[in-house]
C-alpha cells in the first residue's frame, strides 16, 4: 500500500518545499508502531538526500501532548530536520520545544494517513495560504480582544493583548521553527484567566474523533467549568479529570485558512478548514503561554463569526480580510 509512486512524490515535495531539506543534513523520523509504514516512506526519501536518516519507533502516546523519552528527545535535538509521523501530536511537548531551541526544523504529521497525504488539504496552494495566514496574523497581532460566536451557541470572549500570533502555513521558516502537514492556520494563545463564556464544540475533537453530538462547555476565568452533552462530552470530562490540574485551561484560539481542507473527523485536516475556528484546552507553552499540561486537545467551532476589537474578520464561516 505504501509503495505508491504518488506518495513518494508528495513526501519528496514536503522535504524540498516545506522543509528546504539540503543534501547531507541530518534527519530524524520519529514515529510509532501505528504509523511505521508511512514513516518508512519518509526515511526512504530522506536517504535520497544523503541524510543518513535515523528512524525512532515508539509505542503510540496516550493522547496529544504526551511526553516522550529522553532518548527520543535527544535524537530530535541533535538533528537538523525532524519529521514527526505520529498518531498523537508531539507539538505541545517539552521534547519539541527543546529541539526547536536547539535549532531543529520540525514537520508535524499527527494522525497522518495515506488519504491525508494524497488528497484534500495537502494539495492546496501553500503560497496563497501563507498570504492568508499573514493577513489573519496582522489582525490578531493588533487586537486586544477576540469575540467568537456561532448559531450553535458559542459566545466566547478572550484577551489576546500582547500575545504573538503563530503562522502555520506548511513552510518551515528556518532553524528552530516548525510547521504541520496538512497545514493552514493562524493560532494565538489567549491570556491566561481571561476567556469567558460558552463554547460549543462541533463535529470533531482531538482524542474523540467524530462527536456523537455537540459538546457544551462553560468557561470561567480561562478554565472549563462545566461540560455537557452526550457520550463524547462524558469522555472529554473523563480525559480532563484523569490528566493534570491545568488540563482545563483554554490554551489556543486558531483560525483555519486552507480552502481545500475537508471535514473528515480527523483534526489533522478538519482544523485547517478555511473560515473555521478551533479552540484547544490544556498546554499553551509552545504558543508562548505560561501553562504546561500533559494534554493539548483541539475542538472544532464551525461557521463562526469572529470579531477582533469589534472588527469582523470571519462572518458565519467566511473570511473577511480585506
Amino acid at each position: 500500500m505504501m509503495n505508491d509512486p504518488k506518495l513518494y512524490e508528495v513526501v519528496n515535495r514536503l522535504m524540498s518545499e516545506s522543509m528546504h531539506l539540503q543534501n547531507g543534513e541530518s534527519v530524524c523520523v520519529v514515529t510509532d508502531t501505528e504509523r511505521l509504514p508511512l514513516a518508512n516512506v519518509f526515511r526512504d526519501v530522506a536517504n535520497e538526500y544523503n541524510s543518513d536518516p535515523i528512524l525512532v519507533v515508539m509505542a503510540p502516546r496516550q493522547q496529544h501532548g504526551s511526553e516522550v523519552s529522553n532518548i527520543i528527545s535527544g535524537a530530535m535535538m541533535k538533528s537538523d530536520v525532524v519529521f514527526q509521523v505520529v498518531t498523537h501530536a508531539m507539538t505541545h511537548t517539552d521534547a519539541t520545544r527543546d529541539a526547536m531551541q536547539a535549532g531543529s526544523r520540525i514537520l508535524v504529521l499527527r494522525g497522518i494517513t495515506k488519504d491525508l497525504m494524497l488528497y484534500g488539504a495537502i494539495n492546496a496552494n501553500y503560497k496563497d495560504i501563507a498570504i492568508t495566514c499573514q493577513k489573519v496574523a496582522e489582525f490578531m497581532g493588533q487586537a486586544k480582544q477576540a469575540h467568537i460566536s456561532t448559531d450553535a451557541g458559542t459566545d466566547l470572549v478572550m484577551s489576546i493583548d500582547n500575545r504573538t500570533p503563530h503562522i502555520l502555513d506548511g513552510i518551515v521558516k528556518g532553524p528552530g521553527t516548525f510547521a504541520a502537514m496538512p497545514d493552514g492556520e493562524t493560532a494565538i494563545s489567549p491570556a491566561e484567566e481571561t476567556t469567558e463564556g460558552n463554547l460549543v464544540i462541533e463535529h470533531s475533537m482531538d482524542g474523540l474523533g467524530l462527536l456523537d453530538e455537540p459538546i457544551h462547555l462553560t468557561v470561567v476565568k480561562g478554565r472549563v467549568a462545566s461540560i455537557e452533552g452526550g457520550q463524547s462530552a462524558q469522555m472529554l470530562k473523563q480525559m480532563i479529570d484523569q490528566s493534570d490540574k491545568d488540563a482545563n485551561n483554554i490554551a489556543e484560539f486558531a483560525i483555519g485558512t486552507n480552502p481545500k481542507a475537508r471535514l473528515i473527523g480527523n483534526l489533522a485536516e478538519d482544523k485547517k478548514l478555511e473560515g473555521s475556528v478551533h479552540i484547544a484546552i490544556g498546554d499553551n507553552h509552545v504558543l508562548g503561554g505560561n501553562i504546561t499540561s500533559n494534554i493539548h486537545l483541539d475542538g472544532m467551532v464551525l461557521n463562526p463569526t469572529v470579531e477582533l476589537d469589534g472588527k469582523c474578520i470571519i462572518s458565519n464561516g467566511k473570511l473577511q480580510l480585506e
